[in-house]
């Protein structure tokens, strides 16, 4: 089993380009590829989920838009932005806005963040069933991008937006995906969430709070 998982990680490494299927959709490999295959098939639905990606983080005041060619000066960083296309299990398109990353510098700057250990998960669910508490899960929509950046970043606007936006300069101003200090602004920007709200963090693990009631 193990000979066969090895030799089908070295096939996939062999060409990055290489057509990837998800429940039997084709995941695409970039913007252009999704406006192709649109084009192609007679209809717009990667269009429309690029679009409702975008839409997401413009209404959470990720970006400012500037005229073309109005690049910033100073110590501003350029870097790029790209999709990342995934398909769901009921066969719902799904595109995440991506920055590079590797483009900024980080010096001097915190990357790390801390993650809920997954036996102080366990034990929480054992506790809750032992004293008959009702469990609750839930998700944050466009995590990340919930905190601001702390680097001055922009980028130029591609064909992952509107034929409007492209061209434009785009400031980034919250703490998009792929930008390597996002994970712990997000994190600390919870954290003074749930501080704001009486939730204080356990002495056994930082990432478990309570509230007392």
């Amino acid at each position: 089993m193990v000979r066969f998982v090895v030799r089908a990680k070295k096939q996939n490494n062999k060409d990055p380009r290489t057509t990837v299927y998800k429940y039997c959709i084709k995941v695409l490999q970039s913007a252009k590829h999704a406006i192709k295959l649109d084009k192609a098939n007679g209809t717009t639905m990667w269009r429309d989920t690029m679009a409702l990606e975008v839409d997401a983080l413009k209404d959470m005041e990720c970006f400012d838009f500037q005229e073309a060619g109005d690049r910033p000066t100073g110590n501003y960083q350029c870097t790029t932005l790209h999709m990342v296309f995934d398909c769901k299990q009921d066969l719902r398109r799904k595109a995440r806005l991506v920055a590079g990353g590797h483009l900024i510098n980080l010096l001097d700057n915190k990357v790390y963040s801390s993650t809920v250990k997954c036996i102080r998960v366990k034990l929480l669910h054992v506790i809750a069933y032992r004293i008959g508490l009702n469990t609750l899960c839930g998700d944050i929509g466009n995590a990340y991008v919930n905190a601001h950046t702390t680097k001055k970043v922009y980028a130029v606007a591609g064909p992952e937006f509107v034929e409007a936006l492209i061209g434009k300069i785009i400031m980034v101003r919250k703490a998009l995906y792929g930008l390597a200090t996002s994970c712990a602004l997000f994190n600390n920007h919870l954290s003074n969430t749930l501080r704001a709200m009486d939730f204080l963090p356990i002495i056994f693990d930082r990432d478990v709070r309570i509230r007392l009631s």
